[in-house]
């Protein structure tokens, strides 16, 4: 048996297991004494009635999972697959039950114990019962919940799974949920199913309120991070105000790379000034994608403490980060009148069209056509016998995009 298929029947192989050991222990040892082999008969029918107590109330979740699969519209096969886990541990509890309660009977059948075994076999017998009692009660109450019709899991995720699917099919016009449907989104996301949960927040990326706000604030703390993930990426695009405090200081602390490049995007969305020192910070981001998250916001904010780290860090950083550096320095310095910053970051980008990597280069030529530096005209000349097309391409368009008069007799000759 290969490991993969060892880890697909981890369950099989834990409760097999788990009967050997309560086998060999049940089998061995047997006493000689005629008092304790009395005294066992005694004690006669605690497993006996354990065996026929598990056997009916299997029978009755058997009866249960039947008339859920005929009360509910979904498919059989969406079903058994949807509860396939519990199912199997529900049958294989009482299976181990009654196997091992029916092994105590033989036993005491044909041979004797010691007080001491007798009484910890009866304790095991009785364990072995509530275990079970626990499995199927458990499981048969979220059948019933089907039967009765109460909103399963799966019946809230098919139903916000709809109101998204509504979306989509007529995205012109935004998905506007009634208060109705707003209220059931927030109340799924209480459900203990991360799905439910992630899928609701998705939800309510469509909804505006205070209400829906506060909701979304609260899943920043939940213990799944798909859950927090979609959260915060909807914070960001609902522009809340109040959501830029709650996103810096979860940021700070999570310990998932996906959340942390999410909330970093939100951040530059949401355009508060807070959020300057937390981007800064997250440019020494041990996992890549956040620093490269961290480098594009603060490019988006086009502050001048912003561009100044990001200058910093450029001839610092691996070419992929260096390349989001240049563009978010080209965006930093279209957000405002040209002056000192968008000087120091002109010169910055003016060296890059000196780099190696052509793809680097005509990333320094793309964002200085948005500085609008008159200082930039000659670099950018000169790019247009580089021997990279693409860098060819881009410094021409920042030229026209610079209405630089002397560049117009050199991008005559190109037509050429």
């Amino acid at each position: 048996m290969k490991l993969t298929t060892l880890k697909t029947y981890k369950l099989e192989v834990f409760f097999l297991f788990a009967l050997v050991i309560l086998s060999v222990f049940t089998l061995s040892g047997n006493g000689n004494s005629y008092n304790s082999a009395a005294s066992s008969g005694g004690t006669f029918w605690l497993p006996s009635t354990v065996m026929q107590s598990v056997a009916a109330l299997y029978a009755v979740f058997v009866a249960i999972f039947i008339l859920s699969l005929q009360s509910n519209r979904d498919s059989t096969n969406s079903i058994a697959n949807r509860i396939k886990p519990p199912l199997k541990i529900v049958s294989y509890t009482a299976a181990g039950t009654i196997y091992f309660n029916g092994l105590i009977l033989i036993v005491f059948s044909f041979g004797s114990f010691s007080e001491a075994k007798m009484k910890l076999l009866l304790i095991f017998s009785l364990i072995s019962m509530v275990l079970s009692l626990v499995a199927i009660v458990y499981t048969s109450m979220n059948l019933l919940s089907n039967v009765s019709g109460l909103k399963t899991s799966s019946e809230k995720l098919s139903y916000i799974s709809d109101l998204l699917r509504g979306q989509e099919e007529n995205p012109v016009n935004p998905l506007k949920q009634s208060e109705k449907d707003t209220q059931f989104c927030i109340k799924a996301l209480e459900d203990e199913n991360p799905e439910v949960r992630a899928i609701a927040a998705e939800a309510l990326g469509q909804a505006r309120g205070p209400e829906v706000e506060k909701a979304l604030l609260g899943l920043l703390e939940d213990k799944n991070s798909r859950v927090r993930i979609t959260a915060a990426r909807n914070l960001g695009r609902i522009g809340t105000e109040n959501a830029s405090v709650p996103l810096i200081k979860r940021l700070a602390v999570d310990k998932d790379p996906v959340f942390r490049a999410c909330a970093i995007e939100s951040l530059g969305n949401l355009k508060d000034k807070q959020a300057i020192e937390p981007l800064i910070k997250s440019l020494d981001d041990k996992v890549p994608e956040v620093r490269i998250a961290a480098a594009r916001s603060l490019g988006i904010l086009g502050d001048e403490k912003a561009e100044e780290a990001l200058i910093a860090k450029l001839d610092k950083s691996s070419p992929e980060l260096q390349k989001q550096i240049v563009l978010a320095l080209g965006s930093s310095g279209s957000k405002k009148p040209t002056g000192r910053s968008s000087k120091k970051a002109a010169e910055a980008l003016i060296r890059k069209l000196r780099d190696k990597d052509p793809e680097l280069r005509k990333c320094a030529a793309e964002s200085l056509g948005k500085l609008e530096n008159p200082e930039s005209v000659t670099p950018l000349l000169k790019c247009l016998d580089d021997m990279n097309p693409e860098v060819r391409n881009a410094a021409a368009y920042s030229l026209g995009t610079l209405r630089a008069e002397k560049a117009i007799d050199a991008l005559l000759e190109m037509l050429d």
